[in-house]
C-alpha cells in the first residue's frame, strides 16, 4: 500500500504501453519491406498497364477482381472473396497471434470517360482509370505480396478492393455485407494519389479532409409555343437563366465567408424539340454541391430550393427540383492520422510529409467509413515532369514510380498500428 502513495498508476501504465509499443515498432524493418517490394516491381507495373487498359465500371468489376485474384495467386496468396458484396473483394491476412483487425482500402473502378492519353496500355473500351484506381488497388497488392510472406504480427489485416467508388455507392455497399462486424475492424486507411503533389511527398489532414458531394436537378417548366410568337407561351428559358444566376450568389450571399462551399451547374439543355423556331416547354440544369459542415448542406439544399421554386413562381411557372445527398465529408480522425503522420515521417521523411493547410473539394465515399470506424485518408504524390495532367483528365495516366513506395508504407503502417493496438490494455 506504501509503496503506492504518490504514484499515478494510470500514467505510469500509459508511459509503459508507450515505451513497449515503441521498442516493437523498432523492430519493423521498413528497408526489408522496400528491398523485397522491389524485386516485384517489374511485374506489379505490368499488372497496372493491364488493368488500365482494361478498365470497368461501377459495380462490373469482376474482370478486375479475376485479374487481382490471379496476380495473387502467383505470388501463393489465395482466399479473395469476392461474393461477400457486389463488385468487392476481401482478403484476409492472419498474423501469427491474435490481436486486433485494421484494414486497407483501395479503390478498383474506372470512369465512363473516352482515354486520350495515347500511351501504349491505354483504353479503348470507352472506360479510363482517368483517377487512378489501376496504381490504388496495385500498391494494396504490394503491400500484400509483403505481409502475406511475413505474418510475425498479431491480429490481422482485412485488405479491401472496393468496386463503384466514383458514384460514392461502393463503400456503403461493403458496409451493408456486414465484413466489418464479421472481423471486428478497429480502424480503416486507404489514400488517393494526386497530381498536384511531387512524386516522393505524401500529405495528411486532420479532421475535414474532402468535401461532402451533392447532386441536384432543376426542371423548369413552362409552355411551348412558335419562336414567333412567344406571347402564345411562357418562355423556361429567361427563367431558368435567371435561376442560374441566383445561384451564383447563394454561397457568397448566404454563408458565413468563413465557411467553405461550392454550388457549380454543370449542365444546362432546353428538353423536347430542337428545332429552331420552337421555344421548348421546359429546361433542365443538373449539376453539384461541395461541403465540409452538415449546417451548411441544409442551408444550401434549402435555399437552392427556395430560390428555384420562388423565381418561377414569380413568373406564373414551376420549377421542380430535386436535391440527392450523396456522400458525406471525409473526416480524418486526429488521432490515427497523427500516428499515419509519423509513420510517414519515417517511411518518406519528414521533408517529404506535408500537413495540408486546406481541405480538398473533390469527395470520395471513404467518408462512409468513416462514419462506422476510425479512420485516415491520406494523398500521395504523382506529379513529375511526365505526370501532369489533372485527375478525371482523358490524358491522365498514373506514375508507376510510387507502387513500391505506398505499398512498402501500407505494410509499414498496417504492422505499426497492429504492434500499437496489441500494447494497449
Amino acid at each position: 500500500m506504501l509503496l503506492t502513495i504518490g504514484l499515478d498508476l494510470p500514467r505510469i501504465t500509459l508511459y509503459l504501453v508507450k515505451l513497449i509499443s515503441a521498442e516493437m515498432k523498432n523492430t519493423i524493418d521498413l528497408e526489408s519491406i522496400r528491398q523485397e517490394l522491389q524485386q516485384n516491381e517489374s511485374r506489379l507495373i505490368s499488372f497496372r498497364k493491364t488493368v488500365h487498359e482494361n478498365p470497368e465500371v461501377g459495380f462490373n468489376t469482376q474482370n478486375t477482381l479475376a485479374r487481382i485474384k490471379s496476380i495473387l495467386e502467383e505470388f501463393g496468396i489465395t482466399g479473395l472473396d469476392t461474393e461477400t458484396s457486389p463488385g468487392s473483394g476481401f482478403l484476409l491476412i492472419n498474423g501469427n497471434r491474435p490481436g486486433a483487425t485494421v484494414a486497407l482500402r483501395a479503390d478498383i473502378d474506372a470512369l465512363p470517360i473516352e482515354e486520350k492519353s495515347g500511351c501504349e496500355w491505354a483504353s479503348k473500351n470507352g472506360n479510363a482509370h482517368s483517377c487512378g484506381h489501376d496504381g490504388h488497388q496495385t500498391w494494396l497488392i504490394a503491400a500484400i505480396i509483403y505481409l502475406a510472406k511475413h505474418r510475425d504480427f498479431p491480429g490481422r489485416i482485412l485488405c479491401v478492393f472496393q468496386a463503384d467508388e466514383e458514384n460514392v455507392a461502393g463503400a456503403q455497399s461493403v458496409i451493408d455485407s456486414g465484413v466489418f462486424q464479421k472481423y471486428d475492424v478497429k480502424e480503416i486507411y486507404g489514400a488517393h494519389n494526386e497530381p498536384s503533389l511531387d512524386v516522393g511527398t505524401i500529405a495528411f489532414k486532420a479532421g475535414p479532409t474532402m468535401a461532402a458531394c451533392d447532386l441536384f436537378s432543376i426542371r423548369v417548366v413552362g409552355v411551348g409555343t412558335h419562336g414567333a410568337r412567344p406571347n402564345f407561351g411562357k418562355d423556361p428559358l429567361p427563367v431558368a437563366t435567371e435561376i442560374y444566376n441566383a445561384l451564383q450568389s447563394l454561397v457568397s450571399r448566404t454563408l458565413d465567408p468563413l465557411k467553405s462551399a461550392v454550388v457549380s451547374v454543370c449542365s444546362f439543355n432546353t428538353e423536347g424539340s430542337r428545332a429552331y423556331n420552337i421555344i421548348s416547354d421546359s429546361v433542365k440544369m443538373i449539376g453539384t454541391v461541395r461541403t465540409f459542415d452538415e449546417s451548411i448542406r441544409d442551408t444550401i439544399e434549402e435555399e437552392l430550393t427556395r430560390r428555384s421554386q420562388g423565381i418561377a413562381a414569380a413568373y406564373g411557372i414551376k420549377a421542380e427540383t430535386v436535391y440527392e445527398r450523396r456522400v458525406s465529408a471525409v473526416n480524418n480522425d486526429p488521432e490515427l492520422t497523427k500516428e499515419a503522420k509519423e509513420a510517414a515521417d519515417r517511411c518518406f521523411g519528414a521533408q517529404n510529409v506535408i500537413e495540408l493547410a486546406e481541405p480538398y473539394m473533390i469527395s470520395e465515399d471513404f467518408s462512409s467509413y468513416q462514419k462506422v470506424l476510425p479512420g485516415c485518408f491520406f494523398f500521395i504524390g504523382v506529379k513529375d515532369r511526365e505526370h501532369k495532367e489533372a485527375l478525371h483528365s482523358p490524358y491522365f495516366d498514373f506514375n508507376d514510380k510510387v507502387l513500391i513506395p505506398a505499398g512498402a508504407f501500407f505494410s509499414y503502417l498496417a504492422l505499426e498500428r497492429l504492434t500499437t493496438l496489441s500494447c494497449q490494455p
